[in-house]
């Protein structure tokens, strides 16, 4: 079942992205961010919650901030339900475009968004500190209407 999230589920938010990266942001961090209504996201929930997605509307536009899924719930598509949910968000507040921002070597995340209509529009140098050395970050979009 997927819903949308709250500021309620800052910490269940923060427990599951931890998990899915080295530099995972905290409760507080999430609680900040869904307190301010530009910020909206969905939670898949079966019988544990299994993966999220958080993103940013402005105007005509709508930015992913973050998604993940746990390791131990990927390729069964709940990443594609997840963005599924965004682009009905999109749709039904006239939205005309999403962008989104990838690691380079995040082959699956690549593969779900190029899947879901995304397209590289440009590339950010070295944007990720990871542990094997910096990692472009590639800025995709889907135009909506």
């Amino acid at each position: 079942m997927i819903r949308k999230i709250s500021s309620v589920d800052s910490q269940l938010l923060a427990e599951i992205h931890k998990r899915c990266f080295d530099d995972g942001w905290d409760a507080k961090t999430f609680a900040d961010m869904l307190s301010k209504n530009v910020f909206f996201g969905f939670l898949d929930l079966e019988k544990t919650a299994r993966g999220f997605i958080v993103g940013k509307m402005v105007m005509e536009e709508i930015e992913i901030i973050t998604f993940c899924v746990l390791p131990e719930f990927r390729n069964r598509g709940l990443g594609k339900m997840l963005i599924n949910e965004v682009d009905k968000h999109a749709q039904s507040n006239c939205v005309e475009k999403i962008f989104l921002e990838v690691a380079e070597n995040n082959a699956v995340a690549k593969k779900i968004y190029e899947n879901s209509g995304y397209a590289e529009i440009s590339r950010r140098r070295e944007y990720y500190c990871m542990k094997e050395g910096g990692v472009d970050a590639l800025v995709m979009q889907k135009i909506i209407f």
